[in-house]
Formats: structure tokens, sequence, C-alpha cells
């Protein structure tokens, strides 16, 4: 069911239900943190991997103490950052937390006050991660999100285009050395002042996974991705899109961006586009240097990858 009733989409949640709801960064599948069926229900609807953490979305800065072993140090980076597109990892303090059997739990602020406003009429944590069926793109609009998930889920909350596009940054602060584990809007340049001895995670066979986005292949739509630096290499090809900041030929989906923060915020519509028309090709032009490569190229390499 569509609504726009914040309050009747936080009572879904509070009683186990599956909500959708929008944040900045990618529309989300909600479902209580401290319901452990309701959490089961979110992998079996989305063909989720078993291992594949949730994050815990909570309203307020002030619920992370009573959730999570924070230490001290990390409050001025806490109160900088949050609410905003940042996950931070943390052991865990609440037993009843659904945590995938890991010790440790990934916990978000959304900027978006939609999303924290439904948070807070849930009056629990909300575990979710984006809604998307498991290795397919994301969702920034809510008219995806009612064609991929109305029967699907018990409730679609009805907002706005994402404004970021992409998922958060994901930092581990549960060890000793603070870990960037997955690239967003919030670069390691921003985070260094911070934590200063922040590093880049380094994937290892056989590693335990504590954050989405790390193992499996992600964002990736069903027909091929091809990263491209020259735009011009693209040949005449009338069953592709196209999305960057030149376009050298016309094809069914041309996207045409002027900065890389276009580029995030159009990526995985462009995708589901592609997907919708049955192309054959999403040709994808190399992001620009600057604010959000990294984390464009990340996204888009996900994509490619088969």
């Amino acid at each position: 069911m569509l609504t726009e009733d914040v309050y009747k989409a936080g009572l879904c949640i509070r009683k186990g239900g599956l909500v959708i709801f929008p944040t900045e960064t990618v529309y989300g599948i909600g479902a209580s943190a401290l319901n452990q069926e309701a959490c089961h229900a979110v992998y079996r609807v989305k063909n989720r991997p078993s291992d594949n953490p949730l994050i815990v979305h909570l309203a307020s800065v002030d619920q992370i103490a009573s959730l999570c072993e924070v230490d001290d140090t990390y409050a001025p980076l806490i109160r900088h950052f949050l609410p905003g597109p940042l996950t931070l990892i943390f052991k865990k303090k609440d037993p009843a937390l659904f945590t995938s059997g890991l010790d440790t739990v990934a916990i978000r602020i959304p900027q978006l006050e939609l999303a924290r406003a439904l948070i807070a009429a849930a009056g629990v944590p909300v575990a979710a991660p984006s809604a998307n069926l498991s290795g397919r793109p994301s969702i920034t609009r809510c008219v995806d999100a009612v064609e991929q998930f109305a029967d699907k889920v018990d409730m679609i909350l009805q907002g706005p285009d994402c404004s970021l596009g992409i998922e958060s940054t994901v930092v581990d602060l549960s060890g000793p050395i603070p870990v960037y584990l997955r690239p967003g809007s919030v670069s390691i340049e921003e985070l260094q002042p911070f934590l200063p001895g922040i590093v880049k995670a380094t994937d290892s066979p056989g590693k335990k996974v504590i954050s989405p986005g790390m193992k499996y292949r992600h964002y990736a739509p069903e027909c091929r991705v091809v990263i491209l630096e020259d735009m011009r290499l693209v040949e005449d090809a009338p069953h592709s899109g196209q999305i960057g900041f030149q376009l050298a030929q016309n094809a069914q989906v041309n996207i045409k961006v002027g900065n890389n923060s276009e580029y995030t915020r159009m990526l995985y519509a462009f995708f589901i586009d592609c997907d919708r028309r049955g192309l054959k090709t999403a040709y994808c032009e190399y992001p620009q240097a600057g604010s959000l490569q990294e984390a464009l190229y990340h996204r888009l390499l996900k994509a490619a990858c088969k």
C-alpha cells in the first residue's frame, strides 16, 4: 500500500511489517531491528545473502549510546556528520538488535527529515538495506519502488527522489584503528581531521563481512555496463543507453550530466530505465576528477562486474 502517512508507516514497522521509505541516499526497505522474523523477511524479499548485514537506522544521535559501545573520542565526528550519509560500525551493546550474528552493528541516522520522522514514529531502531533485489541497482525514485515492490512489502512511504543517489559511506569504528569500508558522499579526506589514523579496507578471501557493499556484486542492471574514458569510442548502438558529460551518439536512453553530483543522483535510475526498455548495453563515462570520483567509480565497477 502506498501512503503519505508517516505515522501509519511507523506503526506498520513496529507491528512487524516491512516498509519501503526514502532517504537522502537511496530508498530503503525497513523492518524493526528488534524483530528477528521481520528482519529475516527483508532477506527473503530481497533474496539477500544471509551473511550480508543490515544497517540499523536511528531517529537521533542520542540513541547511539544505548545501542553501541562508543568511544568518547568519536563524539566530534558524530556531531559533525550525523544526521547524514555516513554509516558507523560499533561494537553492539544491546543483544536484542538483529545483526546477522555479528557482535558489531552498523548505525546510520538519515539526513532526510521524512526518514527520521518515520523511524521516530516506529519507536524502534529500523534495520534497512537498500530497496532493491540483491545485486540490482538501488532505487532512488518512488515510482520504481512501487513498480518493483508493491506486492512484496506491507507499505511504501511516498517521498521525494533521493538527493544524493548513492549509498552511505561506511566506516568501521569497532576496532583499534578506524577503517574506511565503503566510499560514499563523505570522502576519506573529509573524515581524516576527525579520524587521523583512518585506513582503507583491503578485501581478503574468507574475511567476515561486517558492512553491506563489500563482498557481493552490487548495483548491476540486467544489461551490460561498459565504462569509457572517452564517450566518442561508442559506436552506433541502437540497443543501448549512455550517461556522461559528453554524449557521442543517439542511444535510446541519453543522460547528460554536468558534474559528479548529478551523475551519482541519476546513475541508478539510468540503469533501471535501460533495463525497463530491454537495452543490451549501458555506456557510462568515467567520473570527473574531484569530489565523488571515488564513490561513483566504485559503483560503476561493481555494476560492471559479472
